[in-house]
């Protein structure tokens, strides 16, 4: 049975709302978000019948961003299942619907000098849907796009140490991830490569509380922030 074997190097730079450092000035102090890079990889298998593939990817990414003594740290890895099969819909333009399982995980950590610090964590699995496409404008290079949609069902781990206050909860949620991708792929049907410009986003995946009167140490607001990467990605196919 033919193989598909796929690596892609990620370049990302990873946004996030709520993980301000503080105030100083009256101006707000948030991470100095840098890029950083990833990596990802898949492994397909082309099934006798009617040209179905089944494969399997994973992805990981760690950020890492200090200011002044003030650190934050992201740790995320996604694996997916996945059922495609590429659709010639003319000469020019192939299309390819997959859908399967992708079972995610995002731990994001916020440190403020010795004594505060702040985990938020997740975990989740569920369906995943998407299609991409490529528009050749000859045998060796084309237009690539890529977008897909995944419902997590799981559970957020929260823990806030910010003396005097201490704050965990456990609950179980559902997230969804949204992502694309826009570039070139060029090579020939046995080897190709490929670079794009790719974004996720994670909306609401900060539940990190804000505590909002010290003399009411139950009184706080939910946070809700939304974590983004988007960055450059370098990749490099081969189906024998």
């Amino acid at each position: 049975m033919p193989i598909d074997l796929q690596a892609d190097a990620l370049y990302f730079q990873a946004l996030e709302n709520g993980v301000d450092f503080g105030a100083f000035e009256e101006r707000v102090v948030s991470p100095n978000f840098k890029s950083h890079f990833g990596a990802r990889a898949k492994i397909g298998v082309i099934l006798p019948h009617d040209c179905w593939e089944v494969a399997v990817q994973f992805l990981h990414y760690h950020a890492r961003t200090q200011r002044d003594g003030d650190l934050w740290r992201l740790h995320m890895g996604l694996g997916d299942l996945l059922l495609a099969r590429t659709w010639p819909v003319s000469c020019s333009l192939c299309l390819t619907p997959f859908w399967g399982l992708r079972y995610g995980e995002i731990r994001h950590k916020l440190k403020q000098d010795p004594a505060i610090s702040m985990k938020n964590k997740f975990w989740g699995v569920g369906p995943e849907v998407g299609l991409e496409g490529i528009w050749s404008f000859c045998s060796w290079l084309g237009i690539y796009a890529k977008g897909a949609f995944s419902l997590l069902f799981g559970e957020f781990y929260i823990h806030q140490d910010i003396p005097p206050l201490k704050f965990f909860d456990e609950y179980s949620q559902t997230r969804n991830v949204l992502e694309m991708a826009l570039g070139m792929r060029f090579g020939g049907p046995c080897l190709y490569g490929q670079v794009a410009f790719e974004l996720y986003l994670f909306p609401g995946q900060n539940q990190l509380v804000r505590f909002v009167d010290d003399a009411m140490p139950g009184k706080y607001v939910a946070n809700q922030g939304d974590l983004s990467l988007h960055g450059l990605t370098f990749g490099l196919g081969v189906y024998f």
